[in-house]
């Protein structure tokens, strides 16, 4: 089982019994029961209606019967009584006698039933340790025993133990071959497992690492505050919030890439990073000419784009300039409640590198939020572009930059969301 799929794209004969041998294995006992008592039932009308067939000792079939009863009450409750799995093997053992008191009571040599004992040693060899082959060979080779316990004699049956010897060989050849299989597939899935425990490891500390890339603390203008954060749906967000001081006051952006997990990412900080190198200059055009460029080029092949809202603050003033490309998910709220959503007349980045940007601006009074989030949080309400009016009450009702994050937060109720999630607000306090 070196190969997982073949060239034509299916799944191997080997790797298909291998996992059939693991999910039997990891069975309820009852569910591994299950089909000798279907088999059972089946040899017994057939003993009945077949004229060929003939059941010998009504006495031994109903003792097969009580048997393999109380062997299918005791598989419903194990996992209840001896929940360690310890006893297991003891529904499968008194099987082998249900078969051996079956043979006796359908003819002895001549009943065709003597097969039934191939499903508890496939039972037993399915389970981890190659000991378990020998129990199945031992299981096996008792059950062919029971009809002389019962009374028959190597007289009447002169050929039974040979062929009983046969048969048991037979059998364990069968259960070794799945007992291998299910060992290739328990290594094949432990295999799997480490390299998913490696991946895992790997993706909480690339979330670390994002996580660490977001501003955490106040971007040094006074008369202002700022706060953002953002909540990937998965391991890894395709979103980021980002604010720094800039050559012309303090610049802050929001961008959505298209997309989510580790790709996204991957795009995501590349995208921080070119907006980022731009900080120097006054024309904000310049940080989303290098963006669009970037994924246009150097990102071509991954199809991608990236909504964006990038402003400069002017501290002194309570100016936003602002670019907004292809995102209209930011919010004028002012200080008597009323609000505005700035809309965007530009493509996202990565759409088009033609043509400028609408450079637009707003007076930030005092009293007044701006704010941006990413399309996640348009799922916690009705998913639609109205949902941005109960952003807006949020805002309005919140003391500070940090308390509209708080209050955000509140209104997410599940660990797991459908989207990444990211908000920047931006105050300036009332006099």
């Amino acid at each position: 089982m070196t190969r997982l799929v073949s060239r034509t794209g299916k799944r191997p004969v080997i790797q298909s019994l291998s996992i059939s041998a693991v999910v039997l294995d990891g069975a309820s006992p009852l569910t591994k029961q299950i089909p000798l008592v279907l088999l059972f039932a089946v040899a017994v009308v057939m003993s009945v209606i077949t004229p060929t067939l003939a059941i010998t000792s009504v006495p031994a079939l109903v003792g097969a019967v009580v048997l393999l009863a109380g062997a299918t009450g005791f598989a419903a409750v194990l996992p209840r009584v001896n929940p360690a799995g310890s006893l297991v093997f003891v529904v499968p053992a008194i099987d082998f006698l249900v078969v051996g008191v079956l043979r006796f009571a359908t003819g002895e040599s001549a009943s065709i039933f003597s097969s039934l004992a191939i499903l508890p040693a496939v039972w037993i060899a399915a389970s981890p340790g190659g000991r378990n082959v020998v129990y199945a060979f031992v299981g096996v080779c008792g059950g062919l025993l029971v009809p002389f316990l019962l009374g028959s004699t190597l007289e009447d049956n002169p050929n039974e133990l040979a062929r009983g010897l046969y048969s048991a060989c037979a059998f364990t050849f069968a259960a070794a071959a799945v007992n291998d299989l299910a060992r290739l597939a328990r290594n094949h899935i432990s295999d799997i497992q480490a390299r998913e425990r490696v991946v895992r490891v790997e993706l909480e500390q690339a979330s670390v690492v994002q996580q660490a890339l977001l501003p955490t603390g106040g971007i040094g203008a006074t008369g202002y505050d700022i706060a953002g954060v953002c909540l990937p749906s998965r391991a890894i967000s395709g979103d980021f919030f980002d604010w720094y001081k800039a050559s012309d006051g303090t610049a802050f952006t929001l961008g959505d890439v298209m997309g989510k997990g580790v790709g996204a990412g991957i795009i995501a900080a590349t995208v921080r990073a070119v907006v980022r190198s731009a900080r120097n200059h006054n024309d904000l055009a310049i940080a989303l000419d290098r963006a669009s460029e970037t994924l246009a080029s150097d990102l071509a092949d991954t199809s991608t784009f990236t909504t964006m809202f990038h402003a400069r603050l002017d501290e002194r003033t309570g100016i936003v300039r602002y670019i907004d490309a292809g995102h209209g998910l930011s919010l004028h709220v002012k200080a008597d409640g009323s609000w505005n959503r700035l809309s965007s007349s530009d493509p996202p980045i990565g759409i088009s590198v033609d043509g400028r940007w609408t450079v637009a601006q707003l007076y930030l009074a005092p009293g007044d939020i701006l704010i941006s989030c990413s399309d996640g949080i348009l799922d916690l309400y009705d998913g639609t572009i109205e949902s941005l009016r109960n952003v807006a009450e949020i805002v309005s009702s919140s003391a500070d930059a940090a308390d509209v994050i708080d209050r955000i937060r509140a209104v997410i109720t599940t660990d797991v969301t459908d989207d990444d999630i990211t908000v920047l607000v931006l105050r300036r306090p009332g006099v």
